[in-house]
């Protein structure tokens, strides 16, 4: 159960990670992004690199945020369905018929 714990916040943490990558990207400024890939350095590297396919930081993005919630949601629907578990007894036909509908 810990495991899932864990695997749950890094999912959320992943997930937050990749929507804030993605709406920085589309709001950040253009200009001041071309101004910052002038100079040398680092930064100017990593921007080089991430504008120069807008379209495939966005896919990437995306399906990195996808991906992180698909695991979030099996690991929360087998917590939930353990927690349920819990507070119910298990000959209750109302816990058989969820059970078996969410599996």
């Amino acid at each position: 159960m810990a495991t899932s714990i864990i695997i749950i916040v890094c999912s959320l943490l992943l997930s937050a990670f990749f929507s804030g990558m993605e709406i920085a990207y589309v709001s950040s400024n253009k200009i001041h992004i071309e101004i910052e890939k002038k100079q040398e350095g680092f930064l100017a590297q990593i921007l080089t690199k991430i504008t120069a396919k807008p379209s495939k930081f966005i896919a990437t993005m995306l399906i990195g945020n996808n991906i992180a919630l698909v695991i979030y949601g099996l690991f929360m629907g087998d917590l939930l369905v353990q927690w349920f578990q819990s507070f119910l007894p298990s000959e209750s036909g109302l816990v058989t018929y969820l059970l078996t509908d969410l599996n």
